[in-house]
């Protein structure tokens, strides 16, 4: 029987907790030391509106998360995700995404009503986490958001990104489009990319469907077994479909495993 974890949610203060979460990060995320956001950058965002927040379980950090504030091209202010990471023996736990949760709450205090960060759209368990249990929507796909990072995560293809954003007032915008796409019905669905046998199908720029679907690999790590070529493949395929279809006004508003991420027309 799995056991159940228990943790609390609290700002990082002390040098060991911000020391504790530069582990976190050469340990769960793979980044090289160059990479990692060092305790004086981290004791800088939580005493200057940003946020340094961990989990804690018996005192020991067993997940962080960090952000900061920034501005929008057209000058609207919002909070800026940066970084989250979680020991794997605390995942399904909702560590995650009471981390994120946490870090809204203090943005909201700070006044803001927005928060965005990017994540690589390959991966399940983060589309699941930011599109359908907190309710991000994606209208932007990065292609090289970063020329390259150390993380294993990322080695051998193109480190693309999904912009997400997350309306931390009513987000009726959003509430809107998912009225839309229920609506419609899974018949004015089309999926435009399919997952057989960890492959990608060639996709599909032809539907002019009210919604379609972009399906996903399960698990990149699972793919990656197979062979780099193989994530290359699912790299190549996804940025294809997702330029594609937000560039014509489709936006990325749910994520359901099992079944993809879904996108409505809303230019239509």
């Amino acid at each position: 029987m799995k056991r159940i974890m228990t943790y609390n949610l609290r700002p990082v203060s002390t040098y060991e907790e911000f020391k504790a979460c530069e582990r976190l990060q050469a340990d769960v995320l793979g980044y090289a030391d160059l990479e990692i956001a060092p305790y004086q950058l981290l004791q800088s965002f939580a005493t200057c509106g940003g946020a340094v927040i961990g989990a804690f379980d018996a005192g020991v950090l067993v997940g962080f998360v960090m952000g900061y504030t920034g501005l929008l091209e057209d000058g609207t202010p919002y909070h800026r995700s940066q970084r989250l990471a979680v020991l794997p023996s605390y995942r399904g736990q909702g560590v995650g995404e009471g981390l994120k949760r946490a870090q809204a709450a203090l943005a909201v205090r700070y006044g803001l009503n927005l928060m965005c960060w990017t994540y690589d759209p390959l991966r399940s368990v983060n589309a699941h986490l930011n599109i359908h249990k907190l309710g991000a929507i994606s209208q932007r796909y990065l292609e090289h958001a970063y020329a390259a990072t150390s993380s294993p995560r990322d080695a051998g293809v193109a480190v693309d990104r999904l912009w997400v954003e997350w309306d931390l007032r009513n987000d009726e915008r959003r509430a809107n489009t998912e009225v839309s796409y229920a609506a419609a019905g899974p018949e004015c669905w089309q999926v435009v990319l399919h997952d057989a046998d960890s492959a990608p199908s060639e996709p599909d720029l032809t539907a002019h469907t009210p919604v379609v679907v972009i399906q996903i690999p399960p698990d990149i790590d699972a793919v990656r077994a197979l062979g780099a070529q193989r994530v290359a493949d699912w790299r190549r395929a996804t940025r294809a479909v997702f330029t594609h279809y937000l560039g014509r006004g489709y936006r990325v508003v749910d994520y359901r495993l099992g079944q993809g991420y879904i996108l409505v027309n809303v230019a239509s």
